[in-house]
């Protein structure tokens, strides 16, 4: 069984081999292909050429064809948009843009240093299949914040993080990012939400009310460079 299909990716077409021969796959991807084994219902079957496997015919989607070729060509994975922002991957050159601020802890370093952004995409995203993703502006392109997943707890919640950066705030940005990465979680994963949040930040405590959120009982402390930080957890259903 072996089928092609076309897949359009900024204005450019990527050619899809899909497969379960092997020696399919091998010539598809000696020739530049994009290619995806296919396993059947075996699946202790192995197709060592095809880095992407799915187990039948119907789980090759366009939406997953898509995201196959975005990881095997080095493109940002759209996540979604609205008429002034783009939420996608971030890249290795976006490190350029992203601004370092007096709030900034450790993991937010990570997006500053090309090297290190690099790891965090080759490792987040293909691993994971989420993490935190650039929240980019259309009229510019420039890169404003940050808005994605940080997690998945316990109960099965996932993590909803943002941070927009200082010149940008206070204009509506913050907002559309969550809303964006709450649709997308609500189409992939269908599962509840949560965000924890500082006790004293008044501003994201009200935009977590407004995009639905219900603040738990609960009031967790960490020590953070000598001092206290005191943080609120927030629920979605």
């Amino acid at each position: 069984m072996t089928w092609e299909r076309d897949i359009t990716i900024q204005n450019t077409v990527y050619r899809v081999v899909i497969s379960d021969d092997e020696e399919t796959l091998f010539a598809a991807k000696a020739a530049g292909r994009v290619i995806v084994g296919v396993t059947g219902t075996d699946r202790a079957r192995k197709l060592p050429v095809a880095r992407y496997l799915a187990e039948t015919e119907d789980a090759v989607t366009e939406r997953y064809l898509e995201q196959v070729v975005c990881r095997e060509k080095g493109l940002p994975w759209i996540i979604g948009e609205t008429r002034r922002i783009t939420v996608r991957e971030f890249t290795e050159e976006d490190a350029k843009q992203v601004p370092s601020e007096p709030e900034d802890k450790e993991d937010d370093l990570v997006f500053q240093d090309k090297e290190k952004l690099k790891a965090y995409i080759h490792g987040q995203y293909e691993f994971f299949g989420y993490g935190l993703w650039a929240v980019e502006r259309k009229e510019d392109k420039r890169i404003i914040g940050k808005a994605g997943i940080t997690g998945c707890d316990e109960k099965g919640r996932m993590e909803l993080g943002y941070h927009i950066f200082k010149p940008y705030r206070r204009r509506g940005y913050g907002g559309e990012a969550c809303r964006t990465v709450l649709e997308y979680i609500r189409e992939e994963y269908g599962c509840p939400v949560c965000a924890v949040v500082e006790a004293s930040n008044d501003a994201s405590k009200k935009l977590l009310e407004k995009l639905g959120f219900s603040s738990a009982p609960s009031v967790t402390e960490q020590k953070c460079s000598g001092s206290v930080l005191r943080y609120v957890l927030f629920d979605r259903n």
